[in-house]
């Protein structure tokens, strides 16, 4: 019965630690730009319950510091029906392109329903 489990060799070398996560601190610069892509998001909330009357959940579901588009955005949003939430989208896309914060911090928005 003893040979079914190998037992460790003698003169074998120490378990490895477990790896850890490693993080670096952040520049200034990428601190800011965290900063405002959550100023961003919740912006971005607030047009969405003016628009569709609530937002059920949100998540960033990324982000980065630079670049054309600065996150996703998922907003789950009351859906009523095919016509009145592509009408609502509209209105939402068109205060997102005239707000003064989400002009600046670009994000991609996906709106989906709610879920029970």
């Amino acid at each position: 019965m003893s040979g079914l489990v190998p037992g460790s060799a003698e003169g074998s070398l120490p378990e490895p630690e477990h790896p850890s996560l490693l993080r670096r601190p952040l520049s200034d610069s990428e601190r800011r730009a965290g900063w405002e892509v959550a100023a961003a998001r919740w912006r971005a909330c607030e047009l969405a319950e003016a628009v569709f009357g609530r937002v059920a959940a949100s998540a960033l579901v990324g982000s980065r510091d630079r670049g054309p588009i600065r996150g996703l955005l998922r907003l789950d949003v009351p859906f009523a029906g095919l016509g009145e939430h592509r009408e609502r989208e509209a209105r939402f896309l068109a205060a997102v392109g005239a707000d003064p914060v989400l002009s600046i911090v670009p994000l991609l928005y996906v709106l989906g329903p709610e879920h029970d």
